[in-house]
């Protein structure tokens, strides 16, 4: 029965990145573990192990069309560090459930070995850029764009309708729909969010629809070399690792020029700007320094946003955005 329950306990750092969805819903490999599931069991052979009200759960469910789900007691709760040291061998593990119409090129310029590149029928990769499978698989989906001057190496999964312009970017996941550029390590990227210019991402996690301005910077390594902890709602958390960056949730903007200490953790819809640099526990809305993010004008920017990319705010979605 355990290999049929949906997780959705976690440590309350991940909150940034699990208010608008729930835990079994974060790509942790090439999938996320309901789709992981789904391609083993029967959807009716599945539950829930939530520490949410069955009011938040419901709700989120419904945001994603996801039904009911019996639930179960609690799990153990996930810790971030666990899901930056697992990338690697969850996108090996799920090598074994891609479909067929990923392809071995032999015709890229490629460190490696050739049958640890899966690259969709639909992807295009610039015959100017990199690709290394000497430490791990790369998976590039379908539509994706690897551009010039790129260099990805595994493992690394790059998701549907992603580009990629100038960006080095290893051992990473990234989502749908993101455009990324400069150096990009050790991360998961949620859908539809943009790093597209220089700047370093390390041992960090990012929620969907985030804005990284250029040359925002995290900072994945104290001076000291001690281990990192995390600080959010006034209690410390240790991420038993000395390497770890931010956890920066969904909606997220940055101005350029942004540097985000170690361990830093950043709230929904929060709005970075007006100072260099950022540390700590960030609240959700947070307007420069000393404000607080209009709720309806945060809903009005976010559907220009979502506009963008074919989508919108729909009514359940603000519906809970409004609850924050």
């Amino acid at each position: 029965m355990s290999g049929q329950v949906l997780n959705d306990c976690f440590e309350a750092t991940l909150r940034p990145l699990l208010t608008l969805k729930p835990l079994f819903l974060l790509r942790d490999g090439i999938l996320n573990p309901y789709e992981r599931l789904l391609l083993k069991y029967d959807r009716r052979q599945l539950c829930i192990a939530s520490q949410r009200s069955q009011g938040e759960l419901r709700r989120l469910c419904e945001l994603h069309g996801l039904g009911h789900f019996d639930e179960i007691p609690e799990a153990k709760p996930l810790k971030p560090a666990e899901l930056l040291s697992r990338i690697g061998e969850r996108i090996a593990e799920d090598l074994k459930l891609l479909p067929t119409q990923y392809l071995h090129p032999d015709n890229v310029q490629l460190e490696g070995s050739v049958e640890q590149l899966y690259v969709h029928a639909q992807a295009k990769i610039s015959r100017h850029a990199v690709i290394d499978t000497t430490e791990g698989p790369v998976v590039i989906d379908s539509a994706a764009r690897i551009g010039a001057l790129s260099y990805v190496k595994g493992p690394a999964y790059i998701g549907k309708l992603t580009q990629l312009d100038q960006c080095r970017f290893s051992n990473s996941i990234a989502g749908e729909n993101c455009r990324l550029g400069g150096e990009i390590a050790d991360s998961i990227i949620g859908n539809f969010s943009n790093k597209h210019h220089d700047g370093f991402l390390g041992h960090s996690l990012v929620g969907d629809w985030v804005n990284l301005g250029a040359l925002t910077t995290t900072s994945d390594l104290k001076n000291n070399y001690g281990e990192i902890r995390l600080r959010y709602a006034g209690t410390t958390y240790p991420t038993g690792t000395i390497k770890f960056g931010a956890i920066i949730g969904d909606y997220v903007k940055t101005a350029i020029g942004t540097l985000l200490g170690t361990g830093s953790v950043v709230g929904v819809g929060a709005n970075l700007f007006g100072e260099s640099y950022w540390s700590g526990d960030i609240a959700p809305f947070t307007w420069g320094r000393e404000g607080i993010y209009d709720r309806d004008l945060f809903i009005r920017d976010a559907g220009r946003m979502m506009q963008r990319r074919g989508r919108g705010v729909s009514a359940s979605l603000e519906a809970i955005l409004r609850l924050i």
